[in-house]
């Protein structure tokens, strides 16, 4: 297998798990953690260091903004031995009881965007692994962060229009079913493509999201600019550290199933 052309990183490169971030930056927060790490991948918006963190070899590939970029990544990784993935993002809430620097864990993604849909049609199902969601629930609960599980939205549009966004709530005001609990919990632009793409090559994948923004979707419609905000507050900058080390945590419990 020759050296893949967008991440730059060749058979030998990275370790079977990967913690896929967007933000290349946060390639350079996820190693401050471990053992020991080197650049092995620096192209566009691909930015790749592998090492070890508490002797278990893992790597970390920033994959950009959005489903594209995400899915090029994944492909590349899985061609050169990559076998696990755990994306660790950012997204907007859409529950006001959650908070920004509060924890996301999806089970399950809608596929809102684009890029999936070039692999199988949109009734296939973008889910997480079982076994890498159960490691990161169970070390997002033994962190003490407030965390929520859920089925989160991936998109392609930043500024997209706001009933984008209604839509999904829809069902929710009519008057048999506003006591109802809605299942979508987040939204962000990369973990449906992570989930869809890792299960159709037969591997695994999963996700912990840091809350950067609170977008409930019972008042977007009275306030859209909600759904633009980027808040640098102390809470979701510190909830940013939060999921880095619980997927690090994840990759204790998960390292032993590693073939």
């Amino acid at each position: 297998m020759p050296r893949q052309p967008h991440i730059l990183c060749q058979p030998g490169d990275v370790a079977p798990i990967v913690l896929t971030p967007g933000d290349p930056a946060r390639v350079l927060k996820i190693v401050k953690y471990w053992d020991d790490a080197r650049e092995v991948g620096n192209n566009r918006e691909f930015l790749t260091y592998t090492g070890t963190y508490k002797g278990i070899p893992i790597s970390a590939t920033s994959t950009g903004i959005g489903s594209p970029s995400a899915a090029i990544a994944i492909e590349e990784l899985a061609n050169i031995g990559a076998t696990l993935f755990i994306r660790i993002g950012t997204c907007g809430a859409l529950k006001k009881e959650i908070k920004p620097g509060n924890l996301i864990v999806p089970f399950a993604a809608v596929r809102a965007e684009g890029t999936t849909k070039e692999y199988v049609p949109p009734e296939f199902p973008a889910v997480a692994d079982p076994g890498v969601f159960q490691a990161i629930e169970a070390s997002a609960k033994a962190s003490g962060v407030p965390y929520f599980t859920g089925i989160n939205r991936t998109h392609d549009a930043f500024y997209e229009h706001i009933q984008n966004m209604l839509r999904w709530g829809d069902v929710y005001q009519d008057k048999r079913m506003r006591s109802w609990p809605m299942p979508l919990v987040s939204s962000e632009m990369e973990c449906s493509t992570v989930f869809l793409v890792a299960m159709l090559r037969g591997l695994r994948a999963g996700c912990v999201l840091s809350v950067n923004t609170t977008e409930p979707l019972d008042e977007i419609a009275e306030n859209p600019d909600l759904i633009y905000e980027l808040i640098e507050t102390p809470g979701a900058k510190e909830g940013v550290d939060a999921a880095i080390k619980v997927a690090l945590a994840a990759v204790e419990r998960l390292a032993p199933t590693i073939r």
